[in-house]
């Protein structure tokens, strides 16, 4: 544990901005233990480059409406995203800093300062949400799923039963899925608790997953076609719901008419949108022949991406309305040798989903630490891979030898204290803004992944992973099939349909848990965009709070069995909770116990402790 004496990040909890002409006035705040003997307090920033040291005041903490010692500063800025950290004065000329990883002794660089992004939040709605991820073909057919039979690229319909797939999940199998399927089940996803639909992709493919995309200008006849696309989004929003598609920017099917015409016609605008060399070969993505990448040194390219009338922005506007894109590969868009146009291919995407609307949303795919590429100013945020999904994986694992491998490693995961877990966490998310950290999506599988019991090997650490994807910074992504406990078949193969007609005898039954915790998410703004403080960790137990000027919530977690938990915070709340949703919470001696319910206790109080 870094953080037991001295509080603080970006959240709105720690730094108050108001607008100004000029850019903001910020309030950036320090909570710190009663006892610590703190004489001065500053944040140490640039301005134009050269270093600057704001010195603070110490706080009443009723003043502040919270417990502890308070020390804040007040300083004006014009960038769009404030950097800095705390320089901690204590009795006895002892002096300390403060950053996103922890408090030191010696001297920091600036990697790891804390960043306020004051620009460029993502919208409210996405941040409140709770996410539902559905592979298209395998989710659910509908009445229409015969009367299409099989397209003709495809070899074969799927057996109805995964444990018969074996090599019969092949790409160019279909189970028959539609996007009618996925309007018939709407209203059982918003029973879950969820309030956004993402999919993978729509497009007119030749294959299952259709990331080979055909063409972009309408959504695959075998899913319903864009009758059924403009159906499901107003369906998702007559409900209150929102939905999320699914976009390759980085590369096309060999199949796509762009792609086709590059190869006919050398001469055409076509043949600068692909990375072609003198023998007639093209880039790929990762060698893979059938996805040749594209090549955004074409401005047509990117215009056709990108402009008023282009992919971006033609889904997210009448008749579709859709309400962002998650785009595929984002970190590898516009990356290939030595030609690096990913920041200018980012901007051009943000400000093409913005220009369609600001309540529309972008969230990159990105596999590793993506600190460096996602600042806030390109995607609202990425699927947090990287910062949630591998250190959760190693934390909650219970299966042995049988762990998968993880997004590529060559080594399969290794399992992880308590307190390496909350570390891995902490490092990962010090060098990005807070504001990404909350927008990206929390995630311990999806159509990618092995599923959460090919992992967690029992129900309570599967429980647990869920509770973390909701609770912890961030919007929980959690993919169909996962309130059922649905097992991989073969080689991890994830993409399994739910046995709709058998729900109610699944062994695992994780519907309630999601209706609580989506519950928990719009109960107030703590979980949204409260602070995050860690109050302690062991090998098997973390224990953190959420804090908020209008909420505070307290969330309890144990891997495995469900020993009492007592909890040592000297800024606990002196009172006794309003709601406790998941365990229960008692005094012992003046200290509060948290009594778990398999692995979970959440308690909750209304305005800051």
């Amino acid at each position: 544990m870094r953080h037991q004496i001295f509080h603080h990040d970006a959240s709105v909890f720690y730094v108050h901005k108001t607008p100004t002409a000029q850019g903001w006035d910020l309030k950036i705040r320090l909570r710190c233990s009663p006892e610590a003997p703190i004489e001065r307090a500053a944040i140490r920033t640039l301005v134009d480059g050269e270093p600057y040291f704001a010195w603070g005041e110490r706080l009443d903490s009723q003043t502040v409406g919270a417990s502890g010692q308070w020390w804040e500063v007040s300083v004006s800025t014009q960038v769009k995203t404030f950097a800095y950290r705390w320089l901690i004065g204590l009795k006895g000329d002892e002096w300390l800093w403060l950053n996103g990883e922890g408090v030191w002794e010696h001297t920091v660089p600036d990697h790891a300062d804390f960043r306020a992004q004051l620009d460029g939040s993502a919208p409210h709605e996405h941040l409140c949400s709770s996410v539902y991820q559905i592979f298209p073909d395998r989710f659910a057919r509908s009445a229409q799923t015969e009367v299409r039979g099989l397209p003709e690229w495809s070899t074969g319909w799927l057996n109805p039963d995964p444990a018969q797939w074996n090599d019969d999940a092949a790409q160019t199998k279909l189970f028959g899925g539609d996007l009618w399927g996925i309007i018939d089940h709407l209203d059982y996803i918003q029973d879950l608790g969820f309030d956004t639909v993402y999919t993978t992709p729509f497009f007119e493919a030749r294959s299952s997953h259709r990331y080979d995309a055909h063409s972009f200008e309408h959504v695959d006849a075998d899913l319903g076609g864009d009758e059924a696309l403009i159906a499901l989004v107003d369906a998702c929003h007559q409900r209150g719901m929102r939905f999320l598609g699914d976009l390759t920017t980085n590369h096309t099917g060999v199949t796509h008419e762009w792609f086709r015409e590059a190869v006919a016609n050398p001469d055409s605008a076509e043949r600068g949108f692909y990375f072609f060399d003198e023998t007639g070969d093209y880039a790929k993505w990762l060698g893979v022949e059938t996805l040749p990448k594209l090549n955004y040194n074409s401005a047509e390219l990117r215009h056709r991406m990108f402009g008023p009338s282009g992919v971006v922005q033609k889904y997210l506007k009448p008749p579709f309305n859709m309400d962002g894109w998650r785009i595929d590969v984002a970190n590898m868009t516009g990356r290939f040798g030595q030609s690096d146009l990913y920041e200018s291919v980012a901007s051009e995407l943000r400000a093409a989903v913005r220009a369609a609307g600001e309540d529309k949303v972008l969230v990159a795919e990105h596999a590793h630490d993506f600190a460096l590429d996602i600042r806030g100013e390109t995607f609202h945020g990425a699927m947090n891979y990287s910062g949630f999904t591998r250190p959760v994986w190693e934390w909650v694992t219970g299966v042995g030898e049988r762990t998968p491998i993880f997004m590529g490693s060559p080594v399969p995961v290794r399992p992880q204290t308590g307190e390496n877990f909350v570390d891995t966490t902490e490092d990962f998310s010090a060098q990005m803004t807070w504001n990404v950290r909350a927008a990206s999506f929390n995630l311990v599988t999806s159509h990618d992944t092995a599923r959460l019991m090919d992992i967690a090997g029992d129900s309570q650490r599967a429980r647990v992973a869920l509770a973390l994807c909701y609770t912890l910074p961030g919007v929980p992504m959690i993919l169909y099939g996962e309130e059922y406990g649905l097992a991989s078949v073969g080689d991890y193969n994830c993409r399994v349909p739910i046995p709709w007609e058998d729900v109610e005898h699944q062994a695992i039954d994780n519907r309630e848990l999601l209706r609580v915790l989506g519950g928990l998410r719009k109960s107030g703004s703590a979980l949204p965009s409260g602070s995050l403080r860690w109050v302690q960790v062991s090998e098997d137990v973390v224990v953190f709070m959420r804090e908020h000027q209008e909420q505070t919530i307290l969330v309890c977690l144990s891997r495995c069995g469900d020993n009492p938990v007592t909890i040592d915070d000297e800024f606990f709340p002196g009172r006794a909770p309003d709601t406790v949703p998941l365990g229960a919470l008692s005094l012992d001696n003046g200290k509060p116990v948290a009594s778990l319910d398999q692995g979970i206790a959440v308690a909750v109080w209304n305005g800051a402790q």
